[in-house]
């Protein structure tokens, strides 16, 4: 398996290394590895991975994911650490871009099918959905985005509901 697998996977899945949405901490540590920044306030967490981060809430006392989301450019800086461990067992060596038509071409090899959405996004990136889960994507546009290359992945943002915790997750903001 590649990375471009583990991408298409969890958009058209909803899951990461078998992983679904609304699942518990521990499930994703179990998974995922015990390296990882908790960021908490009150009824919200957000823990992340370095390419992955997890949103979760907390409803009556226990926490529950809401929405992961794929930072791939965070490998366009070469950081050693930005993928996960057990990704890297799996899916092998993680490429620094993964440009747009590679991953659409994937994606609709298994059926996935990407539209891209004319309301407005913020400065410097297209964004996408897939059609049938609803998975946001943030493509780069032309004029490259830090170390990130024009017309690459940004992020893929899969949520648990219609609009949980995407605002936290939206380019300006990674």
């Amino acid at each position: 398996m590649t990375d471009i697998d583990l991408y298409v996977e969890a958009t058209l899945k909803k899951t990461i290394l078998g992983v679904p949405l609304d699942s518990a901490p521990e499930e994703w540590e179990s998974r995922l590895g015990g390296d990882f920044l908790d960021d908490v306030r009150k009824s919200r967490m957000r823990r992340d991975y370095g390419l992955i981060e997890i949103a979760f809430v907390r409803s009556a006392g226990s926490w529950r994911s809401v929405s992961a989301s794929l930072q791939i450019h965070r490998m366009a800086r070469g950081l050693d650490g930005v993928v996960p461990r057990p990704l890297t067992d799996v899916h092998g060596d993680f490429s620094r871009h993964v440009p747009l038509d590679v991953f659409r071409a994937a994606l609709q090899a298994r059926g996935g099918i990407l539209e891209e959405l004319t309301e407005p996004v913020t400065e410097g990136f297209r964004q996408f959905r897939e059609t049938s889960t609803r998975t946001s994507l943030y493509v780069t546009g032309e004029a490259p985005q830090g170390a990130a290359e024009p017309g690459t992945l940004w992020s893929i943002i899969v949520q648990y509901a219609e609009g949980n915790a995407v605002p936290s997750h939206h380019p300006a903001t990674s």
